[in-house]
């Protein structure tokens, strides 16, 4: 057994616990009253002037919230006073970096252009991002339409939005203050605060892709701004997965084609070269040479093969894309084309089947194969962090960090690393010997000194932060700044606050001193929860839902009936009822004689002690 105790501020009660259990409250992001962050106001279609305001008045409310922390600090215990001071000392840096992007933005033309055609262009990519996926059928033509088609949004109509018109077009505080931060270091490329690396620490689903994506967006307009004939890539984009990798793809594609729709409406402003966006993972994911490319094309129109080209549906308008069966084996790739070369060449490109969509006369801004990734430098580079192990087999690589025949000619403004907290480790190891090679490669040379990359980082969860961020990018503890600092209470730190009237997570420790294993534990465990819910869903007459497995799972059959598989899979804390019975209907056509008692370390369960799965 374990202690457990009262949880407020005074302990009243101290027991023993067989289960411990804690609940953590969700960390959500603030809201700052009167200030609304409306990125159609903060666009071009807005007063420049209301923008300005509205940023000075978060930042005074930052200030109110920071010398309220000062008064408290004045009542802490003498221990607890040195903790207290650097809390205060890195919230008075996060208000001077603040304070001086707007400044910035006042004072400097380019600055404020960029800044707002960066939120027009995130207000565009929320528009378009979340329209629905619109599937393709075969007509009476032997051709193909849409099913539901859905008009595209209008920025200035919000009649025109679609679905919940209130979700659109609003920052988070946290957001809008991370890309005040680094306006500057953006801008200047000598500015000393490229050499802090800002780590983004917020929850899941907290809205930090959004954070990085909008800076991102700024990072591209600052940069034509300043030159506009530029066409080399100005951002690594690096995940450690490459199901996020291509996950956060599409998310990002919806973004750069706001940005090059904006710079082919304003090409005074930002130049004729295309803003494009490339995804560079493993050839288990995207073709990694054009051949491969037309093959695995002509392999899909003749309905063979499966799809490596990862873009499933049109990012600006939601029309499906890939294969569309027409009957009598006929195939047609909608969004998907093969392009006539030079020498009875082929070419793989993606333009939108929708005749409504914007990107239905023009190829989509979207690269996928490794070969015309190097040819054309895509504006953002998308890729897996192992897919860096490759540049000294990878000659043509050299493209994407501003070398031409092995001159410097432009590099890459900004690197951004999501999910930091998983490059710990043996691969935090390798990954630190890659990132000085990634760092000198990105680095310009010139009279006046070394030019180098912005590091962003985002995690959800991380511990000595420091630490490992000083080891993966050898910039010292000191260079290391974790955006929005904390307070004097963990549970609000201004741009976040906990909020105690929704549930959040529980953990429970389970010590099982006879069991074999973690994963023999968790069967146990799960065993018996689901045999206890159906001991009280009887008096429900058997009624199925849809919740958490302890809470409301009421259908599963005889152990001896199942695979092993389906144990190795049941494991999941947090699976449905529903996604049981479709594993249980999906294991059962496969019935093996082989029974399951191996693997519960030779506990035998009971035989129908559940209804059949139907």
């Amino acid at each position: 057994c374990a202690a457990d105790w009262d949880d407020n501020e005074t302990v009243s009660w101290i027991s023993t616990a067989i289960f411990p259990k804690y609940d953590i409250k969700p960390i959500v992001p603030s809201t700052i009253e009167g200030v609304s962050l409306e990125m159609y106001k903060m666009s071009p279609y807005g007063s420049f002037s209301d923008t300005v305001t509205e940023l000075r008045l978060m930042c005074e409310k930052y200030r109110v919230w920071i010398n309220g922390l000062k008064t408290l600090r004045k009542e802490l215990a003498a221990e607890y006073k040195i903790t207290a001071d650097r809390h205060i000392s890195n919230c008075e840096t996060c208000l001077s970096r603040m304070e001086k992007g707007v400044d910035l933005l006042e004072q400097n033309e380019n600055v404020r252009i960029a800044f707002q055609y960066m939120n027009l262009a995130m207000l565009m990519q929320q528009l378009h991002y979340n329209l629905p996926l619109q599937r393709w059928e075969e007509d009476d033509n032997n051709g193909i339409r849409l099913i539901n088609p859905v008009d595209l949004p209008v920025v200035t109509d919000r009649n025109t939005w679609w679905g919940d018109k209130s979700r659109y077009g609003r920052w988070r505080p946290f957001q809008l203050a991370f890309v005040l931060m680094n306006l500057r270091s953006m801008y200047d490329r000598d500015c000393n605060e490229r050499g802090i690396v800002d780590l983004i620490w917020f929850p899941t689903g907290g809205g930090k892709t959004e954070a990085y994506l909008g800076l991102s967006a700024y990072t591209i307009f600052i940069r034509r701004l300043l030159n506009k004939e530029d066409k080399g890539t100005a951002i690594l984009m690096r995940y450690t997965l490459r199901l996020l990798t291509a996950q956060q793809y599409e998310r990002a594609s919806a973004m750069i084609c706001a940005c090059d729709l904006i710079r082919k409406d304003h090409e005074d402003l930002f130049g004729k070269n295309r803003i494009t966006i490339g995804l560079w993972v493993g050839s288990s994911t995207t073709p990694n040479s054009v051949k491969e490319a037309v093959k695995a094309y002509e392999k899909l129109y003749r309905g063979e093969g499966n799809n490596p080209f990862v873009m499933l549906k049109c990012p600006w308008c939601g029309a499906q894309m890939g294969p569309v069966a027409k009957g009598h084996n006929q195939w047609e790739l909608p969004g998907y084309r093969k392009v006539p070369g030079p020498r009875r060449t082929f070419g793989f490109a993606f333009r939108c089947h929708n005749h409504k969509c914007d990107f239905s006369s023009e190829d989509l801004p979207l690269y996928v194969v490794d070969e015309s990734i190097y040819d054309e430098t895509p504006t953002l580079l998308l890729g897996t962090v192992d897919k860096f192990a490759m540049l000294p087999f990878r000659p043509r690589a050299q493209k994407l960090f501003g070398y031409e025949n092995g001159i410097k000619k432009t590099s890459p403004d900004l690197i951004i690393q999501d999910e930091l907290h998983l490059i710990s480790g043996p691969l935090g190891s390798m990954v630190g010997h890659y990132e000085t090679l990634i760092n000198e490669l990105c680095t310009t040379r010139t009279p006046s000194g070394d030019i180098h990359p912005k590091i962003i980082a985002s995690t959800a969860t991380i511990s000595r932060a420091k630490e490992q961020c000083h080891a993966l990018y050898g910039c010292d503890r000191e260079n290391v700044f974790q955006f929005p600092p904390s307070g004097l209470d963990a549970g609000n730190s201004f741009f976040a606050e906990e909020d105690r009237n929704q549930n959040g997570r529980r953990y429970v420790g389970i010590l099982a001193t006879g069991s074999s294993s973690d994963a023999t534990t968790a069967i146990r465990l799960h065993h018996s929860c689901m045999v206890q819910k159906q001991c009280k869903s009887k008096m429900k007459q058997r009624e199925i839902h849809t919740g958490p497995i302890w809470d409301t799972t009421t259908v599963s059959v005889s152990w001896d009936k199942l695979q092993p598989g389906f144990a190795r899979i049941s494991t999941s804390t947090w699976m449905s009822c529903i996604n049981v019975v479709l594993m249980i209907n999906a294991i059962l056509p496969r019935k093996s004689t082989e029974r399951a008692d191996g693997i519960y370390g030779g506990m035998k369960s009971s035989p129908a002690v559940f209804p059949e799965a139907k």
